[in-house]
């Protein structure tokens, strides 16, 4: 023991000597494994990485999908779910989608502050005219204004900040931002300030990244949202002016269905998108239907449903034929092919013939003899877990790649052209500007599904006006993209909407004398104008000791 003591002591003797001399130019004083932005940033691949983490932050969650059902397109199915609570009016602070959607936008918040605070960390050639430099820069900015843009429009009061807090005491000086407007002009601006240094365009290969499209897209966008949250419709100036620049580059809109599936990323329609891999699969079959395999976690309801405008009379037997091409691509109901059998969630509507099963040819769609039914969708009816079976006899297919249930890796669109031509076409109605170029405009979209009805005959027979023709354009082109209910907020339709029974299909029943019936899913929901913003996490307000406020009411 005393020869490894003396050995001991000789090496710490040396290390001593060591510290100093000179003897520190052969040793690493950079620790292994940790990171931090003390150490961090010093070459051009460490911003490359953490934009890389930054972007990921899209679609945290799968959120873009789950948030439509907190709002009057659908309802989340399963009560341990997130949003099931936000979707019929019984919503708290201590709900957990507000506590995901806050925690998760502030890392992204954080993540992009780290960026923006380091960039001259490294010593970029030509320092601020550096293009590489400014790129950079500019992506962490436009996607702090995306995430800083769901934040403010979910909770209004919202803590704000630009430089992340180095200590605890630093953090308690962060306030709470009593007005949107501020956080909206912010948003604004940062957006206005990157898109000069952004790329012109992403090829097909990199629709993972920012450029210019995308970030006047979510000018465009955000203005929009700010002109109906903040009650000024001059926003729509910034909307129509982004519009322009967006509408004059070289895009085609492509086939609606292929948007959702593989592929997507070769249409020029898609400006930026969340991509997944087989490496890094998405867990979309959650909202596949139970038949298949899936969750059915979010069901639409009748009122998405019939947003979607019949092309051809109704068929009483038949009601869910004949509409606009996008609800085929976006909705099973019965009657669709899936899986090369018919979609059925009508209670005893089939008969069994030789094992198989097939519609009853007395009954609705009893005249589709060519295929079998596929087994184990229908409430009450044997086949699969209960629970899985969508409520409202509707399910999800937009995104879902038929072929397969849980491995699938297509991916998410944030931006696509078809968002500018409606926003474009709302703020010119809302600015008393030309209807013929807003119809025009409607009609590009409306051609692609196939819509041949006279735009005006429909305002007059069914909308009313033109503007209301463009909000339900936007409603069944955008549907499970994640937008409606900062639609309805700043149309101030919430209370209106959510205040509707939620109700499901609507089928006949033959055995007794046949009559309409419809699934009452949830008769009444009751939302009040606190509802309007959702609640700020009990948790953050526990954590702020009376630094930061709950939302008006949500408190009692």
């Amino acid at each position: 023991m005393k020869i490894y003591n003396k050995i001991l002591l000789q090496l710490v003797a040396i290390l001593f000597i060591c510290s100093l001399s000179a003897c520190d130019e052969n040793i690493n004083l950079k620790p292994e494994g940790i990171l931090s932005s003390d150490i961090y940033f010093d070459n051009p691949a460490d911003y490359d990485k953490a934009l890389n983490a930054l972007y990921v932050r899209l679609n945290a969650g799968t959120y873009n999908q789950w948030i439509d059902a907190t709002a009057d397109d659908a309802l989340v199915t399963h009560s341990w779910n997130r949003g099931f609570d936000l979707g019929r009016g019984t919503a708290t602070a201590f709900s957990s989608f507000p506590n995901d959607k806050w925690t998760q936008n502030y890392i992204s918040v954080q993540r992009a502050n780290n960026i923006v605070a380091n960039i001259d960390k490294y010593a970029w050639s030509g320092g601020e005219n550096n293009q590489e430099r400014n790129k950079i820069l500019s992506e962490a900015r436009s996607l702090r204004a995306y995430f800083y843009l769901d934040l403010v429009c979910l909770f209004g009061r919202i803590q704000f900040y630009e430089k992340n807090p180095a200590t605890v005491e630093e953090s308690k000086s962060i306030a709470q931002v009593e007005n949107p407007k501020m956080v909206f002009d912010f948003i604004l601006k940062e957006l206005e300030e990157s898109i000069p240094t952004l790329p012109e365009t992403i090829g097909a290969s990199n629709k993972s990244k920012l450029g210019k499209p995308a970030a006047r897209l979510l000018r465009a966008r955000a203005a929009a949202y700010a002109a109906g949250y903040l009650n000024d419709k001059s926003y729509f100036d910034i909307t129509l002016f982004e519009t322009e620049k967006l509408l004059s580059a070289s895009h085609t809109l492509g086939d609606y269905e292929k948007l959702f599936t593989y592929g997507n990323l070769d249409l020029s329609e898609v400006i930026l998108s969340k991509q997944y891999s087989a490496d890094a699969k998405n867990s979309w079959g959650n909202w596949y239907n139970n038949s298949i395999g899936g969750y059915c976690v979010t069901s639409p309801i009748k009122a998405l449903v019939d947003a979607y405008e019949y092309i051809k009379p109704i068929n009483p037997s038949l009601p869910y034929l004949n509409k606009d091409s996008r609800f085929y691509a976006s909705i099973y109901a019965p009657g669709a092919i899936i899986r090369g059998k018919y979609y059925n969630t009508i209670p005893h509507n089939t008969i069994v013939k030789d094992g198989k099963t097939y519609f009853d040819p007395a009954k609705d769609y009893g005249e589709f003899q060519d295929k079998e039914v596929l087994h184990g969708d229908v409430l009450g009816e044997s086949g699969g877990g209960e629970w899985n079976k969508t409520p409202t006899g509707f399910t999800y297919k937009k995104y879902n790649a038929e072929g397969e249930t849980w491995n699938t890796f297509n991916a998410f669109i944030i931006f696509r052209f078809a968002e500018a031509y409606l926003l474009r076409a709302e703020a010119i109605v809302e600015r008393g500007g030309s209807e013929a170029e807003a119809k025009s405009l409607i009609k590009i979209i409306r051609d692609r599904s196939g819509n041949s009805n006279s735009i005006d005959d429909m305002i007059a027979n069914k909308y009313g006006s033109l503007l209301n023709l463009i909000r339900n354009e936007r409603r069944v082109e955008m549907a499970q993209e994640g937008l409606r209910l900062f639609d309805i907020r700043r149309w101030k339709l919430f209370l209106d909407v959510m205040n509707e029974p939620a109700q499901g299909i609507e089928y006949r029943d033959f055995d007794g004398t046949p009559s309409n019936k419809i699934y009452n899913v949830v008769p009444l929901r009751s939302f009040a104008a606190k509802d309007y913003w959702w609640p700020i996490p009990q948790s953050e307000i526990d954590l702020n000791k009376g630094r930061i406020s709950q939302n008006e009411e949500w408190e009692n």
